[in-house]
């Protein structure tokens, strides 16, 4: 007996962990099984909040205790990610100081979800913080109250408005390399980085005064936290 840790070959693996990509974040699932001893068939799963590039809080510039809010945007949006994909081992924990190098690969299938934006619109005011009316809308870009910041007060209820999601169906595929460092051979502690390509055929309606594209590319970053038997 030497005393080393003999390698064993777990059949199985699933994580979940924390995303974050140039267009938003969210919550990331994966499962995979063995194929040999260094390539697995992976299923990926991603719920993630989707930006438009364009668009940036600001506030009304005649109420200094308004809160800042995104003009013109019409839909937040969020993808719904499945996809099936092949984890290729590079380097094995003893050959990298225990850190296990990997090249994957994921293609499938992509639900746009939006929601609409509700403002809080000034029906009436005097340009000072004394005296507003105050009505919580829909954004619409055809209402002439909301053609202006000025005539915005602030965002609505973030939870107004379930009730009328839309869904968008799409492709996408993600490239990725990961780092695999628990120190323990049954537990999964990875970190993935790489990127993805998001496509739908009908562009997602995000803003209304910006060009809403069909195609996102975006690099991301993911903790995963798992095990294997």
């Amino acid at each position: 007996m030497t005393g080393e840790e003999v390698a064993l070959l777990f059949r199985n693996e699933a994580e979940g962990g924390l995303t974050l990509h140039s267009g938003g974040f969210g919550i990331s699932f994966k499962r995979g099984w063995h194929k040999t001893g260094y390539k697995k068939r992976m299923l990926d799963m991603d719920l993630v909040s989707l930006r438009h590039p364009k668009q940036y809080k600001q506030p009304n510039p005649y109420y200094p205790d308004s809160r800042p809010f995104f003009f013109g945007k019409m839909n937040y949006v969020y993808m719904l990610r499945a996809g099936y994909g092949m984890q290729n081992i590079l380097f094995g924990k003893g050959e990298r100081s225990g850190v296990e190098v990997r090249f994957n690969y994921y293609f499938g299938g992509n639900l746009g979800i939006t929601k609409p934006v509700y403002l809080e619109v000034l029906l009436d005011s005097q340009f000072d913080s004394l005296f507003k009316v105050v009505e919580v809308r829909q954004y619409d870009p055809e209402d002439p109250l909301m053609q202006s910041v000025e005539n915005i007060y602030g965002p609505g209820p973030y939870f107004q408005g379930f009730d009328q999601m839309k869904f968008h169906p799409g492709v996408y595929a993600k490239f990725a390399l990961s780092f695999e460092y628990s120190m323990w051979q049954h537990k999964v502690t990875a970190l993935e980085t790489g990127i993805t390509l998001d496509y739908f055929p009908k562009a997602i309606p995000i803003m209304a005064y910006n060009k809403n594209e069909n195609l996102y590319v975006n690099f991301f970053i993911t903790l995963l936290w798992g095990a294997k038997w």
